[in-house]
């Protein structure tokens, strides 16, 4: 396998449908369909979340390789099935809170996350994406 592709396996658990055993390298989760048992993530919270990891890795790494000092980094993302389409979302929305720094450093370090983030723009591309950045200085 190549550097530059990224695997994930997955299988079914006998006996209880809807839930699913996922590898990602040496790690493990347990994920359930929206029609499963409803207890662990499902797949779209999965999407919020690699957003989210992205959003937070992408920000403090580039704080941290221009000597931008920031504090904690908040995000919330939400979206909804589409009403009329299912099988899209009516909207994905991205909440980005930079703590300690100004909104000029803020924005510029989420422009940055928008312009590399490859989730961040399949998602944009796809059904959009509404981003909001607040600094807390």
């Amino acid at each position: 396998m190549s550097n530059d592709v990224v695997e994930v396996h997955g299988h079914t658990i006998a006996d209880v449908p809807g839930r699913y055993l996922l590898d990602a390298r040496h790690n493990h989760f347990v994920s359930d369909s929206r029609f499963g048992p409803a207890e662990s993530v499902q797949a779209g919270e999965l999407l919020l979340s690699a957003l989210a990891s992205c959003a937070m890795a992408n920000i403090q790494t580039n704080a941290d390789n221009d000597n931008i000092a920031i504090g904690a980094i908040r995000i919330t993302v939400t979206h909804r099935r589409g009403a009329h389409d299912p099988t899209r979302y009516d909207f994905t929305h991205l909440r980005i809170d930079i703590h300690d720094t100004d909104q000029a450093r803020a924005d510029a370090l989420a422009a940055r996350f928008t312009a590399t983030c490859p989730i961040y723009n399949t998602i944009r591309r796809g059904s959009g994406i509404d981003l909001t950045v607040h600094a807390h200085p």
